[in-house]
């Protein structure tokens, strides 16, 4: 009797949900101060962030035409192992499961307990409770199956949506405009000034866009993936950007650039109340802790399925019974709901781990997010080795300005993963650190001849 395997049960709809879901956190509230610092005038503003919707479109539609080529769970795997070998994917692999997946699931859930202590104030729980709840609320949903998992993204991704565009929609309505700001001159000393300006501009952006390359997870469970894979792609990401540059004309409309330097971190608030009356600030908060709470979902539904195509990968390559053990447990899915219960469980656990271990968000990133980048890069890149292995092919989405895209993918974050180290060295050498102890570990897995092919 064969195994359980997983089901394609995942339209077009939940794709871009999960797309969109993944990518709308937090960050669009609070990411407008710390770009306030930066920018000079208004059209900057939008030119940043225009300017790294850009970039993420350039790595989301390199990776819509390779999970079109791969649509198998743990696309990104798969990618990398076909692009760049079987080191490399175990190297990967051990990221994820170590680093980069929990990294990210606690970072969101420590973010999301913060909000839901300053909402339910009666409950005088700290946020990493709210975040380990949240977690094992949204383990427990998908378990029942992935159609449950992919309604409950759609549902959430939709509410935050909805909610996103009413504070707007009320702050175009509802709140006074600001009195237009004096003109001012704008000059720059140097071509070097300008790209010095546009770096630090990006650096406070780009981190807003993350979490589309998780949909390349799931699409072994993704109906009609050459399809839906690519526009789910397209449409989730290309909303977000229309949607952080809708939030950014609203919030300029009523707070302008100069007082948003002055209080950086209570834009959102501002708007809110302006929009809505007193009410305003409590409504806002709501509205963050839903958004976060659906991003965190959309992380707990798709990253248990990379551990998954782990697992199967690598449990019949090892004769270290440790090793097999873990695999096969990753391996599991259930007869029933066709879901991935042992690596739903090993990925909700360490990134308890992790949200307890560190206890900040800003730990969190440094941890994880030069991994995270380092295997996106690889991944991207690895669209120069297959799209030259599959030209007699026609079947499949191909990315559109080809090369040219991947590479601007490529230099922009491999600029950015320079800077990170440089300037937040010691949590990002514990993640670099722990992920490199995944050398030891491959060579332990293909020693006496089991061969990682």
């Amino acid at each position: 009797m064969s195994e359980p395997q997983l089901r394609r049960q995942l339209g077009f709809a939940a794709a871009a949900a999960l797309v969109a879901g993944n990518m709308l956190g937090s960050g669009i509230f609070f990411t407008p101060g710390e770009l306030a610092a930066v920018a000079q005038a208004d059209w900057q503003v939008y030119f940043f962030w225009s300017l790294c919707g850009a970039i993420t479109l350039c790595g989301a539609l390199t990776l819509a035409e390779l999970s079109s080529l791969l649509p198998r769970s743990g696309a990104s795997l798969h990618i990398i192992n076909e692009g760049f070998g079987p080191f490399w994917a175990f190297l990967k692999a051990w990221m994820e499961i170590w680093v980069s997946g929990p990294g990210s699931v606690a970072g969101v859930a420590i973010v999301f307990g913060e909000f839901a202590a300053l909402f339910l104030v009666d409950w005088a729980w700290p946020p990493a409770a709210w975040g380990t709840l949240a977690i094992v609320l949204l383990v427990a949903v998908n378990l029942m199956g992935v159609r449950w998992g992919g309604r409950t993204q759609v549902a959430l991704t939709s509410i935050k949506v909805a909610g996103i565009l009413g504070l707007v929609v009320g702050a175009l309505l509802f709140a006074e405009a600001a009195p237009a700001a004096a003109t001012t001159s704008e000059s720059h000393a140097s071509l070097l000034g300008f790209i010095r300006l546009v770096g630090i501009g990006v650096a406070a952006v780009l981190f807003t866009y993350d979490g589309w390359a998780d949909i390349a997870h799931v699409a072994g469970e993704v109906e009609r993936p050459t399809r839906n894979l690519p526009r789910g792609l397209g449409l989730g990401v290309g909303g977000i950007i229309l949607l952080y540059l809708m939030v950014n004309y609203a919030f300029l409309r009523v707070v302008p650039l100069e007082r948003m330097r002055e209080s950086p971190t209570t834009i959102a608030t501002v708007v809110a109340t302006a929009a809505f009356g007193d009410r305003g600030g409590d409504v806002l908060t709501l509205l963050i802790v839903i958004s976060i709470f659906g991003g965190l979902g959309g992380l707990v539904m798709a990253l248990p399925r990379f551990y998954y195509a782990t697992g199967e990968r690598y449990r019949a390559m090892t004769r270290q019974p440790w090793l097999e053990g873990l695999f096969g447990i990753l391996a599991h899915v259930s007869s029933r709901t066709a879901v991935p219960t042992g690596a739903i469980a090993i990925c909700a656990m360490v990134s308890i781990v992790a949200l307890l271990f560190f206890g900040s968000f800003s730990r969190l990133v440094n941890f994880f997010v030069v991994p995270m980048h380092v295997s996106n890069i690889l991944m991207v890149a690895s669209i120069f080795r297959l799209r030259a292995r599959t030209l007699a092919s026609r079947d499949h989405y191909r990315t559109p300005g080809y090369p040219v895209l991947p590479i601007i993918y490529i230099g922009v974050l491999s600029a950015f993963l320079l800077s990170a180290i440089v300037y937040q060295p010691t949590d990002t050498l514990i993640g670099l650190g722990l992920t490199a102890t995944g050398i030891p570990a491959y060579y332990l897995l293909t020693w006496r001849g089991s061969g990682a092919r």
